[in-house]
Order: structure tokens, then C-alpha cells, then sequence
């Protein structure tokens, strides 16, 4: 930064940057912002061009910080005849860079360099051909040796009829540490230069100055003028930190002042640090109005609650740049902020990149945790997430419900109740039914039943489209409310990412949850043991009172025992046949109330299970997405907070 009594402004020098975050901190923000943006492409996604130009920035700011640290650059820029070539000699104190009043004379960028040792590579960067490089290494006087470092460069003129001489001084406009726009008394508000140059570059005052040239053709009165008329347009356009110095290639006059500003300058090794916390604080601006109104961030922060881990690596990159690789700041950045030497920074750069780098990397995402089992109010705690509750849980309401979750339950307990007759039901009954026509038609009942369960957990065609479609709606309604257009279209991208392996996904949380289709109780094939026993019982006391009415009604076998030809003990064999009959009809009465209740239970369970895996379904396929894009909305504030100087 320029220090000099002769130079007017309300910075002052050494100043630094308002943040608390080191400038490494900040560049892997950026990257980090560049990632978030990157991964929110489409119609309504971020503007390419700001992440592109970001992107530019961090290839240029680590270009910078490896190249050579002991050099700051420092570029004269105006336009023709305003004396630009001329104080460039004057400071080199050499005839380097052709001069002209009337037409263009510099078409190249000339750069002269105080100590050539390290400043080769900086000089390809720059573009400079070697032609136009001249040292002053061999020939640096006592007083110049605090100038060792300084490589200053003559642009060509910003008006220039040579074609593309324009497009090159905004390219090492933007490469330099520090510019001095060299105006002239007649064209110093010339709108060629403060609206195409000095007004976009309204956050980098700080480095830049306004060398009012040509003083010599001024009185003091008017030279006062001018430079007050001066400085109130540099104010006026932003730029208040902007140094202005009265000089004069002819007559010397301020050079002297203007080679000790930038001896302060070189000494100093801040220009290019504060050169690329400018260019952040620019690029961060432009993504602010990503990051929505005040209310936004309370409104996610609260749904989400606290943070305290980290995003997993397989869910976020933070800590990655534009390809995915954590750019190797370090602390070189902050720790040349401070004040430290630029050589040892940049050296200080490429071994803690490993460390506070990726230590920040990691971002600041938020907990997907989640509860399993049962609330008791018919909502699975797999539902829970840092949504609203009210919200989460409508939507695993209405996936049961176009899953249909109630009548899967009922279509269980009327194909259990079927089943059990084969085992439970009196022999007799079930006799009757088929010597009726009955029975096949409950066979082939129950044969439906069980195609119906399985259709429905065949997945796609057992789910209503419309119904989960309209669910996915209401619940990124909720959950983007009050969100930034971007970030509301990436929040409804992230709510039906997985949409259409829903429906197979209900399907295979309800066929989980149903039982096999030939299971049956181990009671009831006990039951079905005691049926047949006293069925048989019943078999022998028919045969027996036959046997009695034939032997002893006819007296066909006067010898036969007692017992099968006594016709006073009819009546007793036939009550006995009788209570037998009963007691299955009785047996079978009694278990089938109990295979209803069981029956019921069943469904109960299975409508817990069903609506357990259909909560988890809606979390792992809509609500964890919501939420990791909360997150990220999160994050990116977080990171935008880091990128303007936040701590």
C-alpha cells in the first residue's frame, strides 16, 4: 500500500484487512462457494460466469502466492499523453519505455525490476517479453536498495488504436499488486478510465493510486484544484482509500515522493495480499445475493438445529475446489498479512496445506440423525429428522396411504382368518362346505387375497404416483420457504432426486414386513392334531352305535359282547357321539375368536412394521436430501461469512 504525506485519503498505511479470517481461510472459502455453486447448475442455478471468474481468481491468487514473494508489482496505467512512460523512466532513471505526446507510443508492457534473482518466472506470468525487461540490479544506488523487489511495469496505453491493447491492460490490471493510474490535469475525469477501470474497481482502493502527472503546466492554486475536484470523484465512486500524489515527469517534481511510497510499499510485502483480499472481497459480493434475505439462515438454522459434525465425505466436498483439491493456501496468506516476510509466507503456504486447509475443509454440515422403533402414535421415530415434524411426518402419512397401508392390513387378517380354518375349524364344518360348494370358493378367495399382497409389494404399481408426487410438493414447499430462488429450485431438485425408485422402495418396505404366505402357528397344527383326534373319537362312537343297533336291534351275533349288542346303551353312545360333535364345535368356535384377535395383532404389528420401513423410505429418499441441501444453504453461508473476512 502506498505511504506518503503527499498522497490524500482515509486509509492508512499498513492497514488491515476488517476481517478476522487469514486470507487463507478466505481463498478456501471461495473454493468452497465455487463447489457449493458448481454442484447447483441448471436454469436456476448460480452464474456461471461469477463461478468461472472465481475460479479465475483462485488459479490466479495461487499462482501469485507461489511465485515469487520477494517482488511486488506495481504497473503505471493511463492513457496517451498523460505522461505514463516518461514517470516510468524517471523512476527506473533510465530511458527504458519510448514516450509520446500526440499518439500512442507504448503498444507493450515494458517492466523494469529492482533485483532480477527470483523475478525471471514472475515475469513469464506477467507476459512481459524479454525484449521489454530491463534490471536494475547492477546499477542500484544507496538510496535505491530499499527498492529491491519492486518490478514495476509501463502498460500500454488504455486508449490505444492498436487492436487489443485495451484487453491487455485489463489483463495485468488484474494481475498487478498495486496500480498507479497516471492521469494528466486536462483528462484526469476522462469516463474512459474511471467507468471502464477505477468504478468496477471500487473494492480494490486500497491498492490502488491516482498519480495526478504533469504538474509542471499547473500553478499551486490550480494544482490544488484539481487534485480536490479529484478526489472528490474518487470518493464519489467508491473509492476513498485511493491515493492521489501531484508528480511531473519534466520537473521531477513528487517523483521523489512517489519512489518513497513505493519503497514503503516493497518493504512492507503487503501490496499483493491486500491486492488478492480485494479481489476476494469482489467475488464474495457477488455471491451474496445467493444467500437470500436476514430471516433465511434463521429460518434453516432453526430447523436444522445445532451443528456440530461434519458432513460425510461421500456427501460433501468441502475443502475441495473447483476439481475436487483443496487449494494449498495454508497459512501463508495470513501469516504475510501480518506482517511476516512474503518469502517465508509463501513457503509457510505449501507445507500447512495439509493442515488448516483441510482441517476447514471438512465444512460445517449438519447431523441426519435419526431414532428407529416406535413413537405410539402411529408415526415411526425413523421418521424424525431436523425438518419440522409436522411436515416429515405428513409425508410418511401419505406414503402409507398411497401405499396403502390400512387395506394391506385388512387383505393380512382376512387371508390369515382363512387360512386358520384349515387348521382350527371343526372337520365337520369344512366337510359340509365341500360337499356343498363351498369350500373351493374360500380356497379361491384366499388365493386372491394373497395375490393381492403381493401385488401390492410388487412395488411400482402398489404406490399412487399422483399421491407421492403431490406429498414430495407439499413437504419442499415447506422446507424451501423463504429460501433464495437457487437455492428453493435445488431444494425441490434435492426432494425428488429419487422419486422414481419410490414406489419400489414402499413395495419392498411392505413385502418386508408381511409373513410368509404358507406360515401358520404352531398351535393351530395342535389344534388341528385335537380336531382330528376327536373326530376320530366321534368316527368310533357313530361305528359303535351302529354296530349296537345292527348286533342287538336284530340279534344277529346273540354271542357278541355286551357292550356292542346292550340296546340300553344307545342312548348313552349317542349322548357321548353327541358331546364329542360339540366340544370340536366348541374347539373350533373358541380358536377362531382367538385367531381373530391374533389376526388382528398381526395386522397391527405388520401396519407398524410397514409404516417403520415406509417413514424410513420418506427419510432416506426425500427427507435426508432436503435436509443435506439445508445443510449446504448452511454451509454456504457459513463459507460466504468466511470469503467477506468473517472469523
Amino acid at each position: 500500500m502506498l505511504a506518503s504525506p503527499v498522497y490524500t485519503g482515509t486509509a492508512q498505511p499498513g492497514k488491515a484487512h476488517r476481517s478476522g479470517a487469514s486470507l487463507s481461510d478466505r481463498l478456501n472459502a471461495v473454493a468452497r462457494l465455487v463447489q457449493i455453486g458448481s454442484a447447483r447448475g441448471g436454469q436456476e442455478g448460480f452464474d456461471p460466469g461469477l463461478l468461472a471468474d472465481a475460479e479465475a481468481l483462485l488459479a490466479r491468487a495461487g499462482e501469485r502466492l507461489r511465485l515469487s514473494a520477494h517482488h511486488t508489482i506495481v504497473v503505471l496505467a493511463g492513457g496517451t499523453g498523460s505522461g505514463k512512460s516518461s514517470l516510468f523512466n524517471q523512476l527506473a532513471g533510465a530511458h527504458f519505455s519510448p514516450v509520446g505526446v500526440l499518439r500512442p507510443v507504448t503498444t507493450e508492457p515494458h517492466a523494469c525490476a529492482w533485483g532480477m534473482e527470483g523475478a525471471g518466472p514472475l515475469l513469464d506470468w506477467l507476459g512481459i517479453q524479454p525484449r521489454r525487461r530491463y534490471a536494475r540490479s547492477s546499477a542500484l544506488e544507496e538510496g535505491e536498495r530499499a527498492l529491491t523487489g519492486l518490478l514495476l511495469v509501463d502498460l500500454p496505453d488504455h486508449d490505444s488504436v492498436v487492436s487489443g491493447g485495451s484487453a491487455e491492460v485489463s489483463r495485468l490490471v488484474a494481475q498487478a499488486d498495486l496500480m498507479v493510474w497516471v492521469l494528466d490535469p486536462q483528462k484526469y475525469a476522462d469516463a474512459a478510465v474511471h467507468s471502464g477501470y477505477l468504478v468496477p474497481m471500487a473494492g480494490h482502493s486500497s491498492v490502488i493510486a491516482a498519480a495526478l502527472n504533469q504538474a509542471d503546466l499547473l500553478t499551486p492554486e490550480q494544482a490544488e484544484d484539481c487534485v480536490a475536484d479529484l478526489r472528490r470523484l474518487l470518493d464519489a465512486e467508491g473509492l476513498q482509500d485511493a491515493r492521489v500524489v501531484v508528480t511531473s515527469a519534466i520537473s521531477e517534481a513528487g517523483v521523489a515522493d512517489l519512489r518513497r511510497a513505493l519503497m514503503e510499499t516493497v518493504i512492507a510485502r503487503q501490496a499483493a495480499l491486500q491486492r488478492i483480499s480485494a479481489d476476494v472481497d469482489a467475488v464474495a459480493a457477488r455471491f451474496v445475493p445467493y444467500a437470500g434475505d436476514a430471516g433465511a439462515l434463521a429460518r434453516v438454522t432453526a430447523a436444522l438445529g445445532p451443528r456440530p459434525g461434519t458432513l460425510d465425505p461421500a456427501e460433501s466436498a468441502g475443502g475441495a475446489g473447483p476439481a475436487g483439491v483443496l487449494h494449498p493456501w495454508g497459512d501463508a496468506a495470513g501469516s504475510s498479512a501480518a506482517g511476516s516476510n512474503a518469502a517465508e509466507a509463501t513457503a509457510a503456504g505449501s507445507g500447512a496445506a495439509d493442515g488448516a486447509g483441510t482441517a476447514d475443509g471438512a465444512g460445517a454440515g449438519g447431523p441426519f440423525a435419526a431414532a428407529d422403533g416406535s413413537r405410539g402414535d402411529g408415526v415411526p421415530d425413523a421418521v424424525k429428522s431436523t425438518l419440522p415434524a409436522a411436515s416429515t411426518e405428513t409425508l410418511a402419512a401419505a406414503f402409507c396411504a398411497a401405499a396403502g397401508v390400512s387395506g394391506v392390513g385388512r387383505t393380512l387378517q382376512s387371508a390369515r382368518e382363512m387360512k386358520a380354518v384349515d387348521y382350527v375349524g371343526w372337520p365337520i364344518a369344512w366337510l359340509a362346505d365341500r360337499l356343498a360348494g363351498r369350500d373351493p370358493d374360500r380356497k379361491i378367495r384366499l388365493g386372491t387375497l394373497w395375490d393381492e399382497l403381493r401385488d401390492v409389494s410388487a412395488g411400482a404399481t402398489g404406490a399412487q404416483r399422483a399421491e407421492i408426487s403431490n406429498a414430495i410438493t407439499v413437504l419442499a414447499d415447506e422446507a424451501d420457504r423463504g429460501l433464495p430462488g437457487t437455492w428453493q429450485a435445488s431444494v425441490r431438485q434435492a426432494a425428488r432426486s429419487k422419486t422414481a425408485d419410490i414406489p419400489a422402495a414402499l413395495g419392498n418396505a411392505i413385502a418386508e414386513a408381511l409373513p410368509k404366505e404358507d406360515s401358520a402357528a404352531p398351535w393351530w397344527r395342535a389344534v388341528a392334531a385335537w380336531q382330528g383326534l376327536l373326530l376320530g373319537v366321534a368316527a368310533v362312537g357313530v361305528a359303535w352305535l351302529l354296530t349296537i343297533i345292527i348286533l342287538g336291534g336284530f340279534g344277529v351275533a346273540p354271542s357278541a359282547p355286551l357292550l356292542l349288542r346292550d340296546v340300553a346303551l344307545l342312548p348313552w353312545v349317542a349322548l357321548i357321539v353327541a358331546a364329542i360333535l360339540l366340544l370340536g364345535w366348541l374347539t373350533a368356535n373358541g380358536c377362531m375368536t382367538v385367531v381373530i384377535r391374533q389376526a388382528d395383532e398381526e395386522r397391527e404389528r405388520a401396519e407398524r412394521r410397514m409404516r417403520a420401513g415406509i417413514a424410513d423410505v420418506a427419510r432416506q429418499f426425500v427427507v435426508m436430501p432436503v435436509e443435506r441441501e439445508l445443510s449446504e444453504f448452511a454451509r454456504f453461508h457459513d463459507e460466504l461469512a468466511v470469503a467477506r473476512g468473517g472469523s
